[in-house]
């Protein structure tokens, strides 16, 4: 019986978070009522409530959930410095790939902002973890270029989504990784060869 229950609360979360997310194409986030997602999902209102406080409740679920796999992934993996934007925008392509129509929704919705933030998150706690394999001796200076790729970033699969940049999501994958170690890099040698003057 736990198994059967168990079942039905998994179909029903995802029963909300589809009807949300069909939701955002259709009006703004603070224009969506509990009424419409219910409506939207065939459910009565005591099974919203038995999950989810609030309709920003349902986006901070599904945005935690999705991130704190990504999170676990990507911080378990050891890596060389060589390594680390792939093993970063790979595993953050692979998240995305798995519940892409949601994603997509949501990053070309009033909702962004939510999905923007934990990305920047994840971003910024994976390259300060690493920062002593990039060898920057200059933590500010580290911490500038690393929060303007992770603003640059989120804004590339802002882009992406809403259909702006012509790549499949690999290509945008790879790009973006060249583009990280180049920004990172070039920093850091203009740093240490002004430096040296």
């Amino acid at each position: 019986m736990a198994k059967a229950e168990y079942r039905s609360a998994i179909r029903s979360r995802k029963l909300i978070q589809r009807a949300l997310a069909d939701l955002l194409q259709e009006k703004p986030l603070d224009k969506i009522t509990v009424t419409d997602v219910v409506r939207r999902a065939e459910i009565n209102r005591g099974t919203f409530y038995a999950h989810y406080a609030d309709i920003p409740d349902v986006i901070h679920h599904v945005i935690e959930d999705i991130f704190s796999h990504l999170q676990q992934d990507v911080f378990e993996v050891p890596c060389q410095l060589s390594e680390i934007p792939h093993t970063l925008l790979h595993r953050i392509e692979t998240i995305l790939e798995s519940d892409f129509d949601f994603c997509q929704k949501v990053m070309t919705s009033s909702a962004s902002t939510m999905m923007e933030e934990q990305l920047v998150k994840l971003v910024l706690d994976y390259l300060f973890r690493h920062e002593s394999k990039f060898g920057f001796g200059d933590s500010e200076r580290y911490e500038l270029t690393i929060r303007f790729c992770a603003g640059g970033l989120t804004n590339l699969y802002r882009d992406w989504f809403s259909g702006k940049i012509p790549l499949t999501l690999e290509e945008l994958t790879q790009q973006a990784e060249r583009l990280l170690m180049q920004v990172v890099w070039g920093v850091r040698d203009g740093a240490q060869g002004s430096s040296a003057h």
